[in-house]
């Protein structure tokens, strides 16, 4: 493959691969974390690279996944030729240690391809893959695969008690009779007990574990080796407010890394919890014109080369709008833009590097109740009079926007807002310093404030 690069591995040089195997919900990925977490691991390799590849196996994005772990940032898109480049250039001479989890791609000619960018290494340099396919495993290994095996019945009942009976020292013997036969048909697989105890774990009445352990679910026709009937069962027993938590995820591309309190705060914009006290007994979550319906907006700045794309679910009233400016160039948002947006309750604005400033327009969003500002290089202020007509803004977040200067003053008249977090701001960070500062009074009535550098 002609890559454009000078590197020369030697064809006596393999790079090592080590496949994981194992049906979902076994503990592959926990495995790897342990492996990659690890204190001598740490110490052996020069560099650490972990990617979450699920069915997505492109070149480009793996190769430009391996560029932004390695170096901490989003990077510019581009054409794959300078991605191949870029990783060859941080590899080179490295001993690394790749962790690709969740694979899935059969074909040979792909992982050739990545395989070759990737063998620019020192001796030593190793990849952990983890997948569920055993073809995956002939393809991509150079070593023999480690098969997790299923828990012993023993092991699986022991993860269930804890989750089902906690601390608890004395057990209803009913209730462990019972819980032993649903823990049977878990078939050792370690997430299953542990879903099924945690949905358990505050329900006392032996009818409510007799309906787990007795419900059509566990009939339905399924793979031999599924563990779906206990996360249905999991979802099926979700309060119906938490339910839509669950089923909002989906708006997120698989694998997306999402802080809890962002995630909380998301729920809450929407109305799907009255208070962050609902979460409490959630244990199946796993470890997203003329618009009037509008809820959820993201604008996102892409690379001047790549044309505009609008993803719309009317169901979840959800639009997520990447390019939406023809050049990197762009130094304001269009003043017109968040008119006739009545309903939007959560907005995110992010990669405009050369935004300087917000349409006032902002104001007229009077229903929203989450604003993120993420990655604006150049953007100074917030506008006054913008801020100002948010009144109902519960939370804003303002994240590496090296060039903002200063707190709005509307800030002291949003009463209903309760978090405010301003990160990789260094101008607004001095302002505040230990409490101490102009912009401090605006923000002293917040119950949630976080600014740290």
């Amino acid at each position: 493959m002609a890559l454009g690069v000078t590197y020369v591995t030697s064809d006596a040089q393999t790079l090592p691969v080590l496949p994981i195997l194992g049906m979902g919900g076994l503990g592959k990925t926990t495995l790897a974390q342990m492996i990659f977490n690890d204190q001598r691991v740490t110490e052996h390799f020069n560099l650490k690279i972990w990617v979450c590849v699920s069915d997505d196996f492109e070149e480009k994005r793996l190769i430009k996944t391996i560029v932004e772990s390695i170096e901490g940032k989003l990077v510019t898109d581009m054409d794959l030729a300078p991605h191949q480049k870029k990783v060859q250039d941080l590899l080179n001479g490295k001993r690394y240690l790749l962790v690709l989890d969740d694979v899935w791609n059969e074909n040979q000619g792909e992982w050739d391809n990545i395989k070759a960018v990737l063998k620019v290494g020192a001796r030593g340099a190793s990849v952990l893959v983890t997948t569920r396919l055993e073809r995956v495993g002939l393809i991509m290994g150079t070593l023999q695969p480690y098969e997790l095996s299923n828990l012993s019945q023993e092991d699986c009942w022991s993860l269930f008690m804890q989750r089902a009976f906690g601390q608890e020292k004395e057990i209803n013997p009913n209730l462990e009779a019972i819980g032993k036969e649903i823990v049977k048909k878990c078939g050792g697989v370690p997430l299953a007990a542990k879903t099924l105890g945690g949905i358990l774990r505050f329900k006392r009445e032996e009818r409510e574990w007799e309906h787990v352990r007795d419900s059509e679910i566990w009939n339905l026709p399924q793979d031999e080796r599924s563990i779906m009937p206990a996360l249905r069962l999991s979802y099926h027993h979700l309060p119906l407010d938490l339910r839509q938590c669950f089923e909002y995820c989906v708006v997120f591309p698989k694998d997306t890394e999402m802080e809890k309190q962002s995630l909380i705060s998301l729920w809450m914009a929407h109305g799907f919890l009255l208070s962050k006290g609902n979460l409490e007994n959630c244990s199946c979550l796993p470890p997203f014109g003329d618009l009037p319906c509008l809820e959820s907006l993201e604008l996102q700045l892409g690379p001047a080369e790549y044309v505009e794309e609008v993803d719309i679910d009317i169901h979840l009233r959800t639009l997520t709008t990447r390019n939406i400016r023809e050049s990197e160039e762009a130094t304001s948002l269009p003043e017109e833009m968040f008119k006739n947006l009545a309903n939007l309750k959560d907005l995110k604005i992010s990669n405009f590097k050369n935004l300087r400033e917000l349409p006032t327009s902002l104001a007229s969003l009077n229903a929203l109740k989450s604003l993120k500002i993420h990655m604006c290089d150049a953007l100074e202020s917030l506008p006054e009079e913008g801020v100002k007509g948010l009144t109902s803004l519960t939370e804003l977040y303002v994240c590496y926007c090296k060039m903002l200067k200063r707190l709005p003053e509307g800030l002291q008249h949003l009463t209903t807002l309760t978090n405010l977090g301003i990160w990789g701001c260094p101008e607004v960070e001095k302002r505040c310093e230990k409490g101490i500062g102009e912009d401090w009074h605006k923000t002293a009535h917040i119950p949630y404030l976080k600014i740290y550098s």
